[in-house]
């Protein structure tokens, strides 16, 4: 086994017609840096030339000298490693023409190695700025961006496929505005990513995909965001619509706690036990929207706010002799949290159906939605899916975006949250 071969296996080169010479590695500055300079030869017999198309024969191509580039490889021991390549340089007698020697380590004309740029591609998936990839890898940013921009057009759409199950969510993207994202519920896999949610964008987007696979669609999880229904009816004819668990306990927890708030402030006056009320009605909120069942019962702990021991059950038993609204609004609340827990839909049906008098009017207009979608909720009860890992997904892009630094154009930051999340085209 040649040295060469040593050489080429510790630097990952492939290419057997690279051969280094004696002296083949040395200490030396480059670009005002200590780098790791590495000295070969590429040669080898062609058969045929590039610019005519003439085999060769004989002598009618010969060797004519050699050229010398500086090809960027992956660092060293964290030090810059450059390659020093001399190209052989041929001349071809029938169309009186030279051409250089070419390697599949480095394209024509390009001085970075293809590995190089296969360690920006991998690495791109990181959560790392363009600065730090371009830093790590010793090119240039615009070098970096390019190699990005590259990347980007390999996610093309597919209108011939879309999964069976799909989630449909929002982020804050390089505007103030909100973009669009959705995945395949069951495989966690991003698809792809709109600049915005409007239905006039969702609409141009998805009717690029073809009727059979869109026919193909049976789910698809959303929020309760108005122009989704619309974009669903008209173009996933068989698909049911499931609204996220998440946001139906949201809708009425945030009643609740509009509830607890209208109370509160109706204790701020000027009467000082009045102002017991409101203080205590505004420091113990996380008890409120608690469920009942995890309240602590007979666990006594000092309450600065009552002078002495209480547990949490005697703290909303107490704050439900504040108002009557509030104690009939928290104990349909409670319903509600309970038929969620339990998955049980003609529970919940029966709450909505038997919703007591004295609700407070927050929880009423919740109480209409809910009514209102009262098709899709129970697609949530007989469906596993959830739009839990796509919130997950736009929480890995805030950091992303915060690590970066922000992003000025969209078609990037598409790039990087795609990479980021392991897009797989089919």
């Amino acid at each position: 086994m040649s040295y060469s071969h040593s050489i080429r296996t510790s630097l990952n080169l492939k290419d057997l017609n690279i051969q280094f010479e004696k002296d083949f590695c040395k200490d030396t500055i480059i670009k005002g840096k200590t780098a790791k300079a590495y000295y070969a030869k590429l040669t080898y017999t062609p058969d045929r030339c590039p610019n005519c198309g003439m085999k060769k024969n004989g002598y009618s191509i010969i060797k004519h000298g050699y050229k010398e580039s500086r090809i960027t490889l992956n660092s060293t021991t964290h030090y810059p490693t450059y390659l020093f390549l001399k190209k052989q340089r041929f001349f071809c007698k029938a169309c009186t023409s030279t051409f250089s020697a070419e390697t599949k380590e480095v394209a024509r004309h390009c001085f970075i190695s293809t590995q190089t740029k296969q360690s920006i591609a991998i690495e791109a998936a990181d959560k790392i700025s363009e600065k730090d990839l371009a830093k790590r890898h010793h090119v240039s940013v615009s070098t970096t961006s390019r190699m990005l921009t590259l990347l980007g057009e390999q996610y093309k759409l597919n209108p011939e496929w879309l999964p069976e199950h799909l989630c449909f969510d929002e982020f804050k993207s390089v505007s103030k505005a909100l973009s669009f994202i959705y995945m395949d519920s069951k495989t966690h896999q991003v698809i792809d990513v709109l600049p915005d949610r409007k239905l006039a964008t969702l609409r141009m987007h998805f009717g690029r995909y073809t009727y059979s696979a869109r026919l193909n669609v049976k789910t698809i999880v959303i929020d309760m965001n108005t122009p989704y229904f619309t974009l669903i009816n008209e173009l996933f004819p068989k698909a049911k619509i499931i609204i996220d668990p998440f946001h139906l306990v949201q809708l009425i927890s945030r009643s609740m706690n509009q509830t607890r708030v209208a109370l509160m402030n109706s204790y701020r006056t000027s009467d000082s036990e009045e102002m017991k009320h409101y203080r205590k009605l505004k420091n113990y909120w996380p008890l409120v929207l608690k469920k009942e069942e995890n309240l602590e019962a007979f666990n006594y702990t000092y309450q600065r706010l009552f002078k002495g021991l209480k547990t949490q059950r005697g703290i909303i038993d107490y704050l439900l002799t504040l108002g009557d609204t509030f104690q009939v609004t928290y104990e349909f609340y409670q319903r509600l949290l309970y038929a969620f827990d339990q998955q049980d839909y003609s529970l919940f049906m029966d709450c909505l159906n038997t919703a007591p008098k004295g609700l407070s009017s927050y929880m009423k207009t919740s109480l209409r939605t809910l009514k209102k979608y009262q098709h899709q909720v129970k697609n949530t009860f007989s469906y596993p899916f959830t739009n839990g890992p796509l919130e997950g997904t736009n929480n890995k892009i805030k950091v992303l975006k915060r690590i970066a630094f922000g992003f000025r154009r969209f078609t990037k930051f598409k790039t990087r949250i795609l990479l980021s999340c392991n897009t797989i085209q089919n």
